[in-house]
């Protein structure tokens, strides 16, 4: 009967870190800080005197780039952490920081462009 080799039991896993909500209260201030500097960059130099609907929509739109690439960076950082240690990220903040930080926001910005556009056809 040939030799069989056994591997060694894996050691149980290490106990999962907690995270605090202090780390997610920071990405949303990030974000949210982001997006207003950006509106407040569309308003005082793009904006016309007076703001109409399309500059309005602008505006949003400014306000909604400025959360979504805030959320792409936090998720690029994140990202980049996982690449160099699996055991720091793991998938479920990955997913969650990419869809509430950049899909969810990009979202919101369809569904404002599309009644946006409802608005315009119904108003004539």
């Amino acid at each position: 009967m040939p030799p069989t080799t056994q591997t060694p039991p894996a050691p149980p896993d290490a106990a999962p870190r907690k995270r605090s909500a202090v780390g997610l209260l920071l990405r949303f201030i990030s974000c949210g800080l982001l997006a207003i500097a950006l509106g407040a960059l569309w308003r005082f130099t793009l904006a016309p005197k007076q703001i109409r609907a399309a500059s309005a929509l602008a505006g949003i739109l400014f306000l909604l780039l400025g959360f979504i690439a805030g959320g792409l960076l936090w998720y690029l950082r994140d990202a980049r952490l996982r690449a160099r240690d699996p055991q720091a990220i793991d998938d479920e903040r990955l997913v969650f920081s990419f869809v509430v930080f950049a899909v969810m926001p990009l979202a919101v910005l369809v569904v404002v462009g599309l009644v946006w556009l409802l608005a315009l056809f119904i108003g004539g």
